[in-house]
């Protein structure tokens, strides 16, 4: 992710940044999640399937997110 809300004063930033930047967060977070479930240490997990069903939770979750935010046109 490439920028932060902490990079200036809340005050600065324009709504369409916020958005944007509260998205990209969001889709790094479900690719990170997506990379997890991916990762071959994850399929020697004895609760491989538990860890399955969080990483899909959180993938659904930020994926609920991202459809609560407007659209910014893309």
């Amino acid at each position: 992710m490439s920028k932060t809300l902490k990079e200036k004063p809340i005050s600065e930033y324009t709504k369409e940044e916020i958005l944007s930047i509260l998205q990209e967060y969001c889709e790094d977070q479900i690719e990170t999640s997506r990379r997890k479930t991916l990762d071959e240490d994850s399929f020697m997990k004895p609760s491989w399937c538990e860890f399955q069903a969080f990483q899909l939770g959180i993938q659904k979750s930020f994926q609920k997110v991202i459809s609560f935010l407007p659209d910014q046109g893309k």
